[in-house]
């Protein structure tokens, strides 16, 4: 598996370059990058993807919707990429460069799941930390108090 990561100005390479000082300049054994820049168009973009990318490839891009996801999806639909992946994060590269096992599926799954995790919320002084549950008993709260 080879891995793609795509995104607007230096967004891409940038974040590759921060995964390899955490996991060593060994990911660029197993991954590299394409930036849109300024002014490219979709056309051109996808050609400069399409010379990295290839059919055991796994593309990832920073935005769902911006040309280096439709370019993405594009080689995907064409059965020159193995799956696309938008939104990435740091957390989903690392666990993405970091996977041993076999089963694409399964690491894709993890991937997902690390992407999430590493999306927290803090808020106050006191750092107080928003979770899913938190978040739906302020609401319901919320909505109480409304209703009165």
């Amino acid at each position: 598996m080879k891995l793609v990561v795509a995104g607007h100005g230096r967004l891409g390479c940038a974040m590759l370059e921060a995964v390899a000082m955490i996991l060593g300049v060994s990911v660029y054994e197993r991954a590299e990058c394409v930036d849109l820049l300024e002014g490219e168009s979709l056309e051109n973009f996808y050609d400069k993807l399409s010379a990295k990318a290839g059919e055991d490839s796994i593309i990832v891009t920073d935005l769902f919707g911006g040309t280096p996801s439709r370019a993405a999806l594009m080689l995907l639909q064409q059965g020159r990429a193995r799956a696309v992946l938008t939104g990435f994060n740091m957390p989903m590269l690392i666990e993405m460069l970091s996977y041993e096992g076999d089963s694409i599926e399964d690491m894709l799954g993890k991937v997902r799941q690390a992407a999430k995790d590493g999306v927290r919320v803090f808020v106050g002084s006191d750092l107080r930390e928003l979770t899913e549950k938190v978040e739906r008993e302020e609401r319901g709260l919320l909505s109480r108090i409304l209703r009165r």
